[in-house]
């Protein structure tokens, strides 16, 4: 459930987009459908919500280390060539930056640390073994 705030703050970002790029569409889309899709697994088939989660988690880290990379280099690129007449563009960029930084990047790694702290018990090791001898006598 919560992959669906990540979902809405990155589908809201694609929808307040100024300017349409197919490329960005295309990650960003993909990246929040996939996400709405992770969480109505979890919410719609329990058995497998592990699996979804962690599908969800690597998606949105995916995009965000991409997203934030091409924000740091904008950034440089704003602040190389245009100096002091791209501080606007630089401002706005920063702030795209850490905006997308703890729901595309912080988030997902917590919840892929959290998944793989809890993984789950095989079978096997969650039957305590008794040892009983053949008879039906307890080992002395």
């Amino acid at each position: 459930m919560g992959n669906l705030i990540p979902a809405t703050v990155l589908g809201a970002g694609l929808v307040a987009l100024p300017v349409r790029y197919w490329p960005t569409d295309m990650v960003v889309g993909g990246a929040t459908l996939a996400l709405a899709g992770a969480s109505s697994l979890v919410i719609g088939r329990p058995a497998i919500a592990r699996r979804a989660l962690l599908i969800g988690a690597r998606v949105l880290l995916g995009v965000g280390i991409l997203l934030v990379t091409v924000a740091l280099l904008s950034l440089a690129f704003l602040a190389g060539i245009h100096g002091d007449f791209g501080r606007g563009g630089v401002t706005l960029m920063l702030l795209v930056t850490l905006l997308v930084l703890p729901y595309a990047v912080v988030y997902p790694l917590v919840e892929l640390w959290w998944l793989a702290a809890r993984r789950p018990v095989p079978a096997a090791a969650a039957a305590p073994e008794t040892s009983a001898s053949p008879d039906g006598e307890s080992p002395a």
